[in-house]
Order: structure tokens, then sequence, then C-alpha cells
């Protein structure tokens, strides 16, 4: 997999939730837990292979750093 860059995830475009739980330095199951708690909830399945937009993982990480600017 190439590795993800913020600067790089495109809004329109789909992402293996693989391929996001490592670019986001998670587990796979933890990022399923973010999917079936809405906050990766822009996805789509392809047979057994779960795909979430960077539209979403974009609005994640963004929510993600506000998060974290306030616990400072």
């Amino acid at each position: 997999m190439e590795s993800l860059n913020p600067n790089e995830v495109d809004s329109n475009k789909f992402y293996l939730l693989k391929d996001v739980a490592t670019f986001l330095q998670l587990s796979y199951v933890t990022v399923l837990k973010l999917k079936k708690q809405g906050l990766l909830s822009d996805t789509m399945k392809s047979g057994n292979k779960i795909y979430v937009s960077g539209k979403n993982i974009l609005a994640y990480l963004n929510s993600s750093n506000k998060k974290d600017k306030k616990k400072e």
C-alpha cells in the first residue's frame, strides 16, 4: 500500500479500510469501531472489502486535531 498523506487524500476517492487503518496508525479493529460509531460513516462495500471516502477521512482527521488541541 502506498502511504496516505493528508495533503494527498482525494476527497472524491474511496480508500480500503485496511489502508485507512495503516494511515491513521490504528488497528483494523479500532477503525471498524470508528465506522460503527459513525466517525467514519461514508463507507461502501464491495464483496468483503470496505471502503471509506477521502472526504470522511479528512473530516475525521480535522475533528481529531481539534480534540487534541483542546487537551493542550
